[in-house]
């Protein structure tokens, strides 16, 4: 009747011991703490290069629209922070398009208003270059959006990781 099933001495039941399962999880958290932070740093660097291309972008628009029209088209950064969003406007307050706030980690970028007038030069003085960078973060690399003479914004990367240079 009941017979006794005899395994052989090579025969292993299948699976993981508890110290292999122990060993696996331990790799793996070592790891994760490695790589967590330089994905943080990863993401602060696209969201560095996505706010200063969308300025760059919105100040495309802007001096296109004001030499379309052929009239003045401003962008106005809400609360004088460019960080916070902007506007872009016409002479009368309509609003052409809106700038969405930008990563709450990045830097305060103050600044004034830029004025496009109708042939797409901005009137003197040219506004300094906007610093798009995280504060205290020197693995981020900072970009600016600066305009030349003309009124055309162009997008400068920090090469020397020292933002408060500009982007030299």
């Amino acid at each position: 009747m009941g017979q006794l099933i005899r395994r052989s001495a090579g025969a292993r039941d299948s699976g993981f011991t508890l110290i292999e399962l122990l060993i696996t999880v331990s790799i793996v958290a070592i790891l994760l703490t490695l790589a967590v932070p330089s994905l943080a740093d990863l993401a602060l660097n696209q969201s560095v290069r996505g706010a200063a291309s969308d300025l760059q972008t919105t100040l495309f628009f802007a001096r296109s629209e004001a030499i379309t029209r052929a009239g003045n088209v401003s962008v106005v950064p809400a609360g004088s922070d460019w960080k916070n969003g902007w506007t872009v406007q016409l002479t009368d307050g309509t609003v052409l398009r809106r700038g969405n706030a930008l990563n709450p980690q990045l830097a305060s970028m103050a600044g004034g208003t830029i004025v496009y007038q109708s042939d797409g030069h901005v009137p003197p003085p040219v506004p300094a270059q906007m610093i798009v960078r995280v504060s205290g973060n020197s693995n981020v690399t900072a970009r600016c959006v600066r305009l030349d003479l003309s009124g055309r914004p162009s997008l400068l990367i920090d090469t020397d990781r020292d933002p408060s240079n500009g982007c030299n």
